[in-house]
């Protein structure tokens, strides 16, 4: 990214991907390691990794369980310990996500986000 001059990244992980991991209860932890969506698990670890020790200004927006319900806003968001909630909506994980683009918001931060409501 530097070599091309991109100086900001917004990018959609996972919950539970990268350092998130602890965050997950062990239930969810013994099936994503039996599935086959640990690959995917994998995956984001990885690009978390790569993203992290970039000079960029990025931003991992690691989402709950989605859902393809429209609009409900407004999105909980957190980069600590908190317990989310269940699901987020799609159509509000990518206003989050353009949010964090227009106002520079979450630099070098991974927060959760959920549906606070509903």
């Amino acid at each position: 990214m530097s070599e091309q001059g991109i100086r900001r990244i917004v990018l959609t992980s996972s919950q539970g991907a990268g350092g998130d991991w602890a965050r997950l209860n062990p239930l969810v932890k013994a099936f994503i390691k039996m599935s086959n969506i640990k690959a995917g698990f994998d995956d984001h670890t990885g690009v978390d990794e790569v993203v992290r020790a970039s000079d960029t200004d990025w931003t991992l927006v690691r989402a709950v369980a989605l859902t393809d319900k429209p609009v409900s806003g407004p999105l909980a968001a957190e980069a600590g310990t908190a317990k989310p909630g269940p699901r987020a909506n799609r159509a509000d994980v990518a206003g989050f996500l353009l949010d964090a683009v227009e106002q520079g918001a979450w630099i070098r931060e991974a927060p959760l986000v959920w549906n606070a409501k509903g």
